[in-house]
C-alpha cells in the first residue's frame, strides 16, 4: 500500500497531549498513531452510519446467580444479533465477567446490549461496536 504525506495544524497543547500519548502506548512515532486514530474514527462512523458487516462485543460484570444465568442465556437465544460466542470468568468468588461477541445491524446489536442493561442484577456493561472493513466478510451466522 502506498503512503501518502499531508500536512496538519493543531493546536501546539492537542499536539502535546496526543505526544504524551503516543509515547505512553509505545507507538514507533506520530504516524502511526494517527493512523490507528483514523481507523477507529473510520469504523466509528461506518457504525454510526449502520454499515454491512458489523461486529461488537458486549462485556458484562454480575454477581453469579443462577437465575441471572439463565436471563443472560435467555437474551442471547432470543437476539436478532448473531452470537458468536461467549466467554465465561470468574473473577471473584462471588463476580463473573462475561464477554459476548455478535454481528449483526446496529439495532440489533443495540437492541441485545439495551436487554442485557435492563436484566436485574447486572452491574456493569460496556458494548464496544465497530465496523469490519469494507472487503471483510463475517461468514459465522447463528440462528435459532
Amino acid at each position: 500500500m502506498a503512503l501518502k504525506r499531508f500536512g496538519v495544524s493543531i493546536p501546539e497543547d492537542l499536539l502535546e497531549e496526543f505526544d504524551k500519548i503516543v509515547k505512553e502506548r509505545g507507538y514507533v512515532g506520530r504516524s502511526e498513531a494517527i493512523r490507528d486514530a483514523m481507523r477507529t474514527y473510520i469504523s466509528q462512523s461506518q457504525w454510526e452510519a449502520e454499515g454491512q458487516s458489523l461486529i461488537a462485543s458486549l462485556n458484562i460484570v454480575y454477581s453469579h446467580k443462577p437465575r441471572l444465568m439463565e436471563a443472560l442465556l435467555k437474551a442471547q437465544h432470543h437476539s436478532k444479533a448473531n452470537v458468536i460466542s461467549t466467554v465465561h470468568v470468574h473473577v471473584s468468588q462471588s463476580h463473573c465477567l462475561e464477554v459476548i461477541t455478535l454481528t449483526g445491524s446496529k439495532a440489533s446489536i443495540t437492541e441485545f446490549a439495551n436487554k442485557i442493561s435492563g436484566i436485574s442484577g447486572i452491574e456493569y456493561v460496556r458494548l464496544f461496536a465497530f465496523a469490519l472493513p469494507k472487503d471483510a466478510t463475517i461468514v459465522h451466522t447463528h440462528t435459532h
